[in-house]
C-alpha cells in the first residue's frame, strides 16, 4: 500500500505516461502544485483538485486521496464513481431539510455536470448570506459525501443535529487526546465560528463544483 500521496501521484503518472505540466493544466492549476504533490511537501488535495487529478490519471479517487482500495477503476467503482460525457450527468437539487434523507431523483430538479461524481452527489441552492461574498443567495454548489475534505475545503455540515448549513473547514491542530479538531468558518463575519471542540459535528459532503449565477 502506497501511504504518501507523492508515491502515488508518481505511480499514476508513470502508468497514464502523463507529464506535470499536462496534469497540471488538466486541473486548473499550475506546474510548481504537482511538483510539491510529488516532493511531498503537499500531503492531501482539496476535493475538486482530487477529482481532476483522478479522471486526468484514470484512477480511483478515494486511492488517490487517500490510499483507500485499488487504483484501478473497477466495475464496482465505476458505479460509485462514474465517467460521464459532458454535462450529461443528472444530480438533484434539493433543499437542505432533504440533506442525508433518501431520495428519488427523478421527483427533484437537477443540474447537469461533466465532473466525476458518486451516485450520492447532489446539490443545493445557497439560501443565506453566511458565506458571502463569494458565495450568494441562490447559488448552486454540487456536493459528494464520498469526498474526504481537507482543510480550506467548503462542506456541508450538520450542527447539533440542526438543519445543515454550508462552510468552509478549517484545522485547529489536536487536542489532549491527539484527535484533530476542525471549525467550520463562515466568509460574513456577522456569523459565528462553530468549533468540532465544543459541538456535535457531522459531514455531510464535500463541495465539488460550484455555480454562480447572474442577477436580475
Amino acid at each position: 500500500m502506497m501511504s504518501r500521496l507523492s508515491e502515488r501521484v508518481k505511480s499514476a503518472m508513470t502508468a497514464a505516461g502523463i507529464s506535470q505540466v499536462a496534469l497540471a493544466r488538466a486541473c486548473n492549476i499550475s506546474q510548481p502544485s504537482v511538483a510539491s504533490w510529488l516532493n511531498g511537501t503537499t500531503k492531501t488535495l482539496k476535493a475538486e483538485t482530487a477529482v481532476a487529478a483522478a479522471k486526468a490519471l484514470n484512477v480511483n479517487v478515494r486511492w488517490l486521496v487517500d490510499g483507500t482500495g485499488s487504483p484501478e477503476i473497477t466495475v464496482a467503482s465505476k458505479s460509485n464513481i462514474e465517467p460521464a460525457g459532458i454535462g450529461t450527468r443528472r444530480i438533484p437539487l434539493i433543499e437542505f431539510k432533504f440533506i442525508a434523507q433518501p431520495i428519488d431523483p427523478q421527483l427533484y430538479p437537477y443540474l447537469l455536470t461533466d465532473m466525476e461524481t458518486s451516485d450520492k452527489a447532489y446539490a443545493v441552492a445557497i439560501k443565506d448570506s453566511s458565506m458571502l461574498p463569494k458565495f450568494e443567495i441562490g447559488d448552486r454548489v454540487i456536493v459528494d459525501p464520498e469526498v474526504r475534505p481537507v482543510p480550506g475545503d467548503f462542506v456541508i455540515v450538520r450542527v447539533d443535529s440542526n438543519e445543515p448549513i454550508f462552510r468552509k473547514i478549517r484545522e485547529l491542530g489536536t487536542d489532549i487526546n491527539g484527535n484533530i479538531q476542525y471549525e467550520f468558518v463562515p466568509l460574513n463575519d456577522d456569523f459565528s465560528v462553530i468549533r468540532s471542540d465544543r459541538h456535535s459535528i457531522e459531514i455531510l459532503g464535500t463541495m465539488l463544483e460550484y455555480r454562480k449565477y447572474r442577477k436580475p
